[in-house]
């Protein structure tokens, strides 16, 4: 604990007031107090400038880096690296691994009751177990990598040649409804064309039909004319044009 209290105590006296981190390139102003030249330097534009801590009126020019503070920030960093290191209850140094709990341990710790009956290996040897562990991890990874890249590799091949195919089959068919328009057409022109013929011949005959029965009407309008004109002759001049009647009569 009292350790633990003298580190504390290291620690705020190499802590800028500012920032609340480690001093980064201390300055000591005229006041005494020091602070990272990084935090101060703004309060330059400032004039007067005042000590962030006490108030005091500073003068920038008499900012003296202060080499001594900041060997002894580095000295506080090693210790706080150590320090987590160090078992935090005993103060050792942590060089066993209990497998149990999966945590770092010191000499103490392993003889404590805690974990008496657990499984405690050097840390070294422990490292060196789970880095097999590790590497047997990779190498399985590895591997199931490798075959997810071989599948997305056939995956993609498999995707560009069925591409291909559907793009191939799209032209076809394009091909073919394009010829079967082609033949449509053609067949529809075709078809027309005769129906075309049909009505012109049925036009032609009608017109024809219709002429010889005009011819017909008239030829019969001109017979019954005459034979009403006939009709009004005395008996002897009618009988006497008889024989033509019955001839022209006849030839209907």
């Amino acid at each position: 604990m009292a350790a633990q209290s003298s580190r504390k105590r290291l620690r705020d006296e190499v802590t800028c007031a500012i920032c609340l981190d480690f001093f980064s390139d201390p300055v000591s102003l005229d006041c005494g107090h020091n602070f990272c030249r990084s935090c101060i330097t703004p309060s330059r534009a400032k004039a007067p400038a005042a000590c962030p801590q006490c108030r005091e009126a500073i003068r920038p020019k008499n900012w003296q880096p202060n080499r001594l503070l900041a060997n002894v920030v580095q000295i506080a960093k090693e210790l706080e690296r150590e320090a987590e290191r160090c078992c935090e209850k005993h103060q050792e140094p942590l060089k066993l691994f209990c497998k149990d709990d999966k945590a770092l341990i010191c000499v103490v710790c392993d003889r404590s009751r805690e974990h008496r009956d657990h499984a405690v290996a050097p840390v070294e040897e422990a490292a060196e177990e789970y880095k097999g562990h590790i590497c047997s991890c990779l190498e399985n990874l590895r591997r199931e990598r490798e075959k997810i890249l071989a599948y997305k590799t056939d995956s993609e091949e498999e995707c560009q040649d069925l591409l291909k195919r559907t793009e191939a089959e799209k032209q076809k068919m394009v091909a073919e409804f394009r010829e079967l328009r082609q033949f449509l057409e053609e067949r529809e022109n075709f078809l027309l064309a005769e129906v075309k013929n049909i009505e012109e011949e049925f036009v032609k005959n009608k017109e024809e039909h219709l002429a010889r029965i005009s011819k017909e009407l008239s030829s019969l309008d001109d017979i019954i004319q005459e034979l009403e004109g006939k009709r009004q002759l005395i008996a002897s001049e009618l009988l006497q044009d008889a024989s033509s009647i019955r001839q022209r009569h006849s030839a209907l």
